[in-house]
C-alpha cells in the first residue's frame, strides 16, 4: 500500500492584522463621552484595572514558553 503524497506546495495562511487605534486615544474617547464625573472615574479605574490584568497575563505566559 503506499503513503500518502503530500503536496510540495506550502499552504499559505493569511494572518489577521487586529488594527486597534491607539489605547489611550480610545480611552479618552470614552472617557469623554461620558457626562458624570463619578462614570468617569469609574470607567477610568475599570479600563486600568482591565488592562493590567492582560498585561500581567501576557507577561505571566511569557514567561512559561
Amino acid at each position: 500500500m503506499k503513503g500518502k503524497r503530500y503536496s510540495r506546495r506550502k499552504r499559505t495562511t493569511t494572518k489577521s492584522v487586529l488594527r486597534l487605534p491607539d489605547l489611550e486615544h480610545a480611552k479618552a474617547a470614552v472617557l469623554n463621552s461620558l457626562t458624570s464625573l463619578d462614570a468617569q472615574r469609574g470607567y477610568r479605574h475599570a479600563i486600568d484595572e482591565f488592562v493590567d490584568g492582560i498585561v500581567r497575563n501576557l507577561v505571566w505566559l511569557s514567561t512559561e514558553l
